[in-house]
C-alpha cells in the first residue's frame, strides 16, 4: 500500500471497514495490525467477517444501507454537540499524504515501471478506467495511478488468474462503449491470452494496453529472493526473428499486428507521452486495440515487507514534488 497509508493506519486507534475483505496478503500478522485499535467491519457477506481477524464489532449490511444510517445519527450528533472535532487527525493525514511518498521520476534507461505509471497519470487524466489483473504490473499500478470515480478500477479480485486483462477490457469496452479504457498488464499476463486481442480486431473494441514489459514472472522472482531463488521465472531469450527486442523474447508488437491490432514499442521514458498520443490516435483512426510496449529494466522490487511497520522500501522515496510531479497533492488535474 502507499507509504502514508501504511503509516495512518498505524497511528489511528481505529479501522473502520467498508466492503473490504481483510486478507492477509495485506494485514501481514493479526497481532501487529490490529494492536491498539479498534476493527469494525461491514460486509453485505456473512463469511468475510472473522474469515482473517476477528472484529470488534461485526455488521452484516449491504454498504450503502449501512452508510447511509450512519451518517444519520453521526449529523444529529453533530447537531447535538456530543461528535469531537476530528480536524487535528484530518490534518495529520493530509501531511502524511504530502510527505510519505514514493519517487517515480526516474530518467534511466531501461525504463523503470514508476515512471511509466507517472506518465499514466499525465496522459489519461480523470476519467480514464484502468483494468488490470495481478503481478507486480498490478501491485505497482495500484500503488501509482490515480483512480477518481467508482468502477474505474476494474481487478479480478483473486489471485493467479493470469490472462484475464485482455478479454475483460473487452468486456468494460462492450459493456460501455463510452468508457475511456486502459488496461495494464505485464509481458506473461499479456502472453497468456494474447489472441483475444483478435477479438477487439474483429469487433472493432478500441481501447490502448499498455504492456509493461521486463521479460520476467516479476512477483514470483520477487518472492523467491527470500529463498535465493531464480527459478523459472525468466521469459528472456533472443528471438532470432525480431533482434529489435533486445533479448527480451517474443515480439509483442509483431503478434499483436498479426492479430489485426496496433503497436508500439518504447525504450527510453522521454518516449512514453509521445507514444500514449500516438495510441489515442490510432485507436480513434482504426479503431481497435492499440498496444503500448514499454522495455523495463530486468528486476524491480516493488515495495513489500511481512508487516505495516517493516515495509522495505527497494526504490528512492520521494524528497520534493519533482520526484513524484503526478501525485494528487501536486498535480492538478483538469
Amino acid at each position: 500500500a502507499h507509504r502514508y497509508g501504511n503509516a495512518t493506519l498505524l497511528a489511528s486507534d481505529m479501522v473502520f471497514g467498508i466492503g473490504n475483505r481483510f486478507a492477509n496478503r495485506h494485514t501481514g500478522s493479526v497481532e501487529k495490525y490490529t494492536q491498539g485499535r479498534k476493527i469494525i467491519h461491514i460486509d453485505i457477506e456473512p463469511t468475510q467477517i472473522g474469515r482473517v481477524l476477528c472484529p470488534d464489532l461485526g455488521i452484516v449490511s449491504d454498504a450503502k444501507a449501512a452508510l447511509t444510517l450512519l451518517i444519520d445519527v453521526a449529523q444529529e450528533m453533530q447537531k447535538a454537540g456530543r461528535l469531537p472535532c476530528r480536524k487535528t487527525w484530518v490534518d495529520e493525514c493530509q501531511q502524511r499524504k504530502r510527505t510519505l511518498l514514493r519517487k517515480t521520476h526516474f530518467d534511466n534507461v531501461p525504463v523503470k515501471p514508476q515512471r511509466v505509471y507517472e506518465e499514466m497519470n499525465k496522459a489519461f487524466g480523470r476519467d480514464v478506467c484502468y483494468v488490470t489483473t495481478i503481478g507486480l504490473s498490478q501491485i505497482a499500478a495500484a500503488q501509482m495511478l490515480h483512480v477518481f470515480k467508482d468502477r474505474h478500477w476494474i481487478n479480478c479480485g483473486q489471485a493467479g488468474p493470469l490472462g484475464w486483462t485482455i478479454p475483460a477490457a473487452l468486456g468494460v469496452c462492450a459493456a460501455d462503449p463510452q468508457r475511456n479504457v486502459v488496461a495494464i498488464s505485464g509481458d506473461f499476463d499479456f502472453q497468456f491470452l494474447i489472441e483475444e486481442l483478435a477479438v477487439g480486431a474483429q469487433f472493432n473494441i478500441p481501447y490502448i494496453h499498455v504492456l509493461v514489459n521486463n521479460a520476467y514472472l516479476g512477483l514470483i522472482r520477487q518472492s523467491q529472493r527470500a529463498f535465493d531463488m531464480d527459478y523459472c521465472v525468466q521469459l528472456a531469450f533472443e528471438n532470432i526473428n525480431s533482434s529489435e527486442v533486445n533479448g527480451y523474447g517474443v515480439d509483442h508488437v509483431k503478434v499483436a499486428e498479426g492479430l489485426g491490432c496496433k503497436a508500439i514499442r518504447v525504450f527510453k521514458p522521454e518516449d512514453i507521452a509521445p507514444a500514449f498520443e500516438q495510441a489515442k490516435a490510432l485507436m480513434a483512426q482504426y479503431r481497435v486495440p492499440v498496444v503500448v510496449e514499454v522495455i523495463l529494466e530486468r528486476v524491480t522490487n516493488i515495495s513489500m515487507g511481512s508487516e505495516l511497520d517493516n515495509v522495505t522500501e527497494f526504490e528512492e522515496v520521494a524528497d520534493s514534488a519533482k520526484d513524484a510531479p503526478t501525485e494528487t497533492c501536486f498535480m492538478k488535474y483538469e
